[in-house]
């Protein structure tokens, strides 16, 4: 890279999760993902990111999916005909009314990656990401080929959490909290869990108080926060789920999280377990204001996704909202990790869903 070296960078006017203004691939993925283009439009997008993927080298920093927040652009003159397949995407943009620059400088941020016709910054300024157009949900930039997804019903999985993505490790509830109450472990926990829905719905104050009360009925004298944290935040992410997820995004499928949760046990996966960086659009009980298997969950689930139910597909341990997500008009799998991964993938499979690593991933930031 020369001092007198000019980059350039086609993006929407509007800002994404990453605190810039969104590339033109991921731009024209939002329109894909909330199904506005034309079936000739997607083709397109699909070919012309298929030969991105064949001839652009993938930055490496989109390996553990681009945590470090960098952002691509190309180096000048860009070639033609990487040029012209940048030109039909803006074509894209265009027809849906979705605004973009063509940006020029000699600045573009801290490179962190370089090859011959691209380099990957750290840009120089971050502000808060910016509404998007209509119908439009804000996407991770990890991304690769879109032919799986193109030639499926289903352009998006809904995942539960507790038993499909998250374990309470070791000796789960009831052996967590046998060291407070022994064996009436069990009949706490039902009686905490029977009496907690309005929590999980949002109403009814905070999880700790309500938490207290039933600790004190059982005697137990130990710090609430102390319980609270050995028994409900006593959790652990299950690598291979997270993998399948992994594998679902890369070849272009919207990922989603939609679980039943109090406000407390929700913000601490959020932020202690990172499933915020993790989903498209998350769905937890205590904000939609319903909980599941209530089919109002899976309408306000879909309206959020900004998809039909239709092209949505739902896993859940549980086989009441299995059944609540099918009345609702999802795809609906009953999994739980107990029965193995190969599992998943094979009932995945069984709706026209790839959840494997079959797609190499490329830049789209």
């Amino acid at each position: 890279m020369t001092a007198s070296q000019v980059f350039l960078r086609v993006q929407a006017t509007y800002r994404g999760r990453l605190g810039v203004e969104v590339g033109v691939f991921v731009a024209v993925d939002h329109l894909r993902r909330a199904g506005v283009l034309s079936a000739s439009q997607e083709a397109t997008y699909i070919d012309v990111e298929d030969w991105f993927i064949e001839h652009l080298p993938n930055p490496d920093f989109y390996a553990d999916g681009n945590t470090i927040g960098a952002i691509t652009w190309f180096k000048t003159p860009v070639p033609e005909a990487m040029q012209e397949g940048v030109d039909q995407l803006c074509a894209s943009l265009r027809a849906h009314g979705v605004p973009f620059d063509v940006v020029r400088t000699s600045e573009p941020g801290a490179v962190v990656y370089e090859d011959a016709f691209q380099v990957g910054v750290i840009p120089p300024e971050r502000r808060d990401p910016t509404p998007l157009p209509n119908d439009l949900v804000q996407t991770p930039t990890t991304a690769g080929s879109k032919r799986a997804v193109a030639a499926s019903a289903i352009r998006h999985v809904l995942f539960d959490a507790d038993g499909v993505l998250q374990l309470e490790p070791d000796v789960g509830w009831y052996g967590a909290m046998e060291p407070y109450v022994g064996d009436r472990a069990r009949e706490l926990l039902h009686r905490a869990w029977k009496s907690e829905k309005p929590l999980l719905a949002g109403a009814g104050g905070a999880y700790l108080p309500f938490l207290e009360a039933i600790l004190g009925e059982f005697g137990v004298t130990a710090p609430t926060e102390q319980v609270y944290a050995d028994v409900w935040l006593r959790i652990e992410r299950v690598p291979a789920s997270f993998e399948i997820i992994e594998a679902l995004r890369r070849n272009g499928y919207g990922v989603h999280l939609g679980t039943n949760q109090e406000r407390e046990r929700g913000e601490h996966m959020r932020t202690a377990l990172g499933y915020d960086a993790v989903f498209d659009v998350s769905c937890y009980s205590y904000d939609l204001g319903v909980v599941k298997p209530d089919t109002r969950f899976f309408v306000e689930a879909s309206r959020r996704i900004c998809a039909s139910p239709a092209s949505i597909l739902f896993v859940d341990d549980t086989l009441a909202n299995v059944e609540a997500a099918r009345t609702a008009g999802m795809t609906a799998v009953h999994w739980a990790v107990g029965d193995g991964h190969g599992a998943l993938l094979d009932r995945l499979a069984r709706h026209g869903v790839d959840g494997r690593h079959t797609a190499a991933s490329t830049s789209t930031s």
